[in-house]
């Protein structure tokens, strides 16, 4: 089972497929009260020099912002700069745009909405098992453990055949 869990979250996520990530949002509902919202989602892995379109669609005109930037570790990467950062105008409803990713990483989305509504669409080339990584240190620690009870199931076998060996006698 080690042996299966480690080679699943190594291997698996180096196959990547076209993939298409679409939120609708604000993800709460804005009054008076709450005109804006700022929407965050995190994009798999993708590889350096690889294109990432992007359809962002207001409701309405304006109100919208989006910014994608490299991010590692559970924050944005140092130093890097977005691969989208962009505000929409006040007549303006839908953006595609299209840009190159600058480093291999994840990339954290954000979308800023003052009193619209919105569909992001994005389309690019990163692996479905992404999340598998994250099992690497579950199957690691199984090995041991399975290879103990492989250890363990040998000498009961011997202890076994000892025992008949001696009852046949």
């Amino acid at each position: 089972m080690g042996i299966l869990i480690v080679f699943s979250s190594t291997v698996l996520p180096i196959v990547k497929l076209p993939q298409t990530l679409v939120k609708t949002g604000p993800s709460v509902l804005l009054s008076a009260s709450n005109q804006y919202w700022i929407d965050t989602f995190i994009i798999p892995t993708i590889d350096n020099d690889t294109f990432v379109s992007i359809t962002l669609k207001g409701d309405h005109a304006g109100g919208l912002g989006i910014t994608i930037i490299p991010y590692r570790e559970g924050a944005p990467v140092v130093g890097a700069m977005p691969i989208i950062n962009y505000i929409f105008e006040t007549n303006q409803e839908i953006l595609l745009a299209q840009a190159k990713t600058s480093t291999k990483s994840e990339y954290f989305v954000s979308v800023v909405t003052i009193m619209n509504s919105y569909t992001l669409t994005i389309n690019s080339l990163w692996s479905p098992y992404d999340s598998l990584r994250a099992y690497l240190y579950l199957g690691l620690s199984m090995l041991p453990a399975g290879l103990l009870i492989i250890y363990y199931d040998r000498i009961i076998e011997k202890r076994d055949q000892m025992i008949r060996s001696s009852l046949t006698k």
